[in-house]
């Protein structure tokens, strides 16, 4: 599978390494992250490409039901560095 960039439009190969660092840093467990990390490959395994809005809008919601306060450093972090607004 592949991840169409937001902001270059560009496609890179989905790593899923990159969820699990960003999910951690917000604050989610090791056990937590590879649990999102798997569930964005199930949820999107029968699609070449995916945009990486749709990805992090499955994390969100994943992270949203079952560790509230990393989902709220997530979009904090978006907001700050990334100049996205939820």
């Amino acid at each position: 599978m592949k991840v169409r960039k937001r902001s270059t439009g560009t496609e890179e190969e989905f790593l899923p390494v990159k969820i699990v660092a960003a999910a951690i840093k917000a604050g989610a467990s090791v056990e937590l992250a590879d649990e999102v990390a798997r569930a964005v490959q199930e949820k999107f395994k029968d699609k070449e490409v995916v945009d990486s809005s749709e990805i992090r809008e499955f994390v969100l919601n994943y992270l949203k039901e079952r560790e509230p306060s990393a989902y709220e450093n997530w979009l904090r972090f978006d907001s700050r560095v990334k100049g996205i607004s939820s």
